[in-house]
């Protein structure tokens, strides 16, 4: 039996046997963060050595090779498809020669009904002790500040004269768990935790957290899910926590939101981080 793969900016997704749907919608097999695709655009269906492609009803159409895709067909290998703005290439390889996929995409049909987010309107507050000693760290940004200090010289972070009756351990700051260097990078998801669910943008992304812009902040020590709405892949769940807290705009911050450290990564997870963490650092 052949194997059928959809490749996308130089990466490849396998197709499996039955339904595959693509579109923008969080439910979808593969999905693009294409204001022009629309919520389910696409269905593939793959049966033993064939594979048909339909277009369902969507808004922009689809185009293959060159030409609007108007009823089901069957495709054939090096046939190119137009959906929205993105551009795939079908590849039908024997078992023999045929590579393994990059990303392999999940049985992803229960959440093929569009999902109602909700979000919190009420803010969280977040309690961070101030600094004690001269050997203390600022709760915010990491700078070291002293027992006489309101405000924190670096991002301007204030506490007021409230004093804690314990120091702060330089070690727990949450600074100290960066393992891995920061790459720039907008990427939706969703965030999921006991008491809250919002969908928003990435600032930044490692191999071990990322940064989420959100203005709704929970407390520090917060355990969520996050699910990564990869660009021309099937979405991506990781286990996280919250190590960091931006209430507000400051030197050196330029969104609000929170700092979540990956603490449950899966295989397939894991080495899309790598792919997209090493394709970011070479600039590519």
């Amino acid at each position: 039996m052949s194997r059928v793969y959809l490749e996308y900016l130089g990466d490849s997704v396998e197709l499996p046997l039955g339904e595959t749907i693509i579109g923008r919608d969080v439910g979808c097999t593969l999905r693009f963060n294409d204001p022009s695709v629309s919520r389910r655009h696409l269905k593939f269906v793959r049966r033993a050595d064939d594979v048909f492609v339909e277009d369902l009803a969507s808004s922009n159409g689809t185009l293959i090779n060159g030409r609007q895709l108007s009823a089901p067909i069957r495709l054939l290998n090096g046939d190119q498809l137009v959906v929205g703005t993105r551009e795939l290439t079908v590849r039908i390889a024997d078992v023999e020669s045929a590579e393994p996929p990059t990303l392999n995409l999940a049985d992803l049909s229960a959440m093929a009904e569009p999902q109602r987010v909700r979000i919190t309107t009420k803010q969280v507050p977040v309690t961070v002790p101030p600094p004690l000693r001269a050997n203390q760290r600022c709760p915010r940004c990491g700078s070291a500040v002293s027992a006489d200090d309101d405000e924190c010289a670096t991002c301007t972070y204030r506490w007021g004269t409230f004093r804690p009756t314990a120091s702060t351990l330089v070690g727990s700051n949450p600074l100290s768990r960066r393992r891995h260097e920061r790459r720039s990078m907008e990427l939706s998801l969703v965030y999921v935790s006991s008491e809250l669910e919002i969908e928003a943008m990435t600032r930044d992304l490692s191999l071990s957290g990322v940064f989420v812009c959100s203005q709704v902040l929970e407390p520090l020590g917060t355990t969520c899910e996050l699910t990564l709405l990869v660009d021309g892949g099937p979405p991506l769940k990781i286990r996280g926590v919250v190590r960091r807290v931006v209430e507000r705009e400051a030197e050196g911050d330029h969104d609000v939101g929170l700092g979540i450290e990956f603490v449950d990564v899966g295989p397939a997870e894991r080495r899309w981080l790598d792919a997209v963490v090493a394709r970011q650092g070479d600039g590519t």
